[in-house]
């Protein structure tokens, strides 16, 4: 069983985006933003309980613990989902940054450049503590972007991760946005809806789809909250909720 939600033009699925993204128009004027669950620590596939995908009926996706396997064979699935878009970016990091890019390669982008979030702030770990994130961007046609003397180093501040553990500043996600050239945004893996807060800013359709109940009310709340703000729906307009099921 899944949830949809409309808010204006931001159309919100709760499930899995394997399922949701059969019934969701992507075409060549789609962007992908998205912010997938990756191996962070090295998680072996053994380790069920570590989130490694198993099979379609017991699987964990449990914050970013996901098996280095698990991680490439849900990538491919849902990016054939989504090939008819043009631009897709896809944040990682250094230890999945491979594994990601052959995705998108697979999926038939060509990977167009390595952009990086330097968050303005160190993190945990030695031996050097990291304070960077990276997102690889993939485009079909000949990359022609709107601002096309953008430098590919974002220096945008952590957010602190109030709504989500990997949460993302609205700010970062907007610069991307901003420069993008599709008509309509389209996020499956997403959280606590920052991309689609940044859409609504940008006046951008947006599709997001959030596996994880909590999550996804959040989401749903900060939307409607951009919307009252008068970026995309006026105060009057109600939010329409559905329900559908999969055969």
């Amino acid at each position: 069983m899944t949830e949809k939600v409309t808010i204006g033009n931001a159309e919100l699925w709760h499930g899995d985006c394997r399922e949701v993204l059969l019934d969701v128009s992507v075409t060549q004027q789609t962007t992908i933003i998205t912010d997938p669950p990756y191996s962070s620590g090295g998680f072996q596939e053994a380790g069920k309980g570590a989130g490694s995908i198993g099979t379609r009926t017991d699987e964990v996706i449990a914050l970013d613990n996901l098996s280095t396997r698990g991680y490439q064979r849900l990538m491919r699935e849902v990016l054939r989902h989504l090939n008819l878009a043009d631009e897709c970016y896809i944040f990682t990091d250094w230890r999945m940054w491979v594994y990601t890019a052959d995705a998108l390669e697979d999926g038939g982008w060509r990977v167009r450049n390595m952009l990086v979030w330097d968050k303005q702030q160190m993190g945990m770990g030695l031996p050097w503590r990291n304070q960077h994130e990276l997102c690889a961007f993939g485009k079909r046609t000949p990359a022609q972007m709107r601002d096309g003397k953008a430098g590919n180093v974002l220096a945008v501040p952590r957010s602190g991760n109030k709504n989500h553990p990997t949460e993302k500043p609205t700010a970062l996600i907007e610069r991307i946005v901003a420069n993008s050239n599709g008509l309509q945004v389209v996020d499956p893996f997403m959280g606590s809806g920052t991309t689609g807060v940044a859409c609504c800013a940008r006046g951008v359709p947006f599709v997001g789809i959030e596996m994880d109940r909590r999550h996804f009310d959040i989401a749903c709340e900060r939307i409607s909250n951009a919307h009252a703000q008068g970026s995309l729906l006026s105060h009057d307009e109600p939010m329409q909720v559905a329900q559908a099921g999969f055969l």
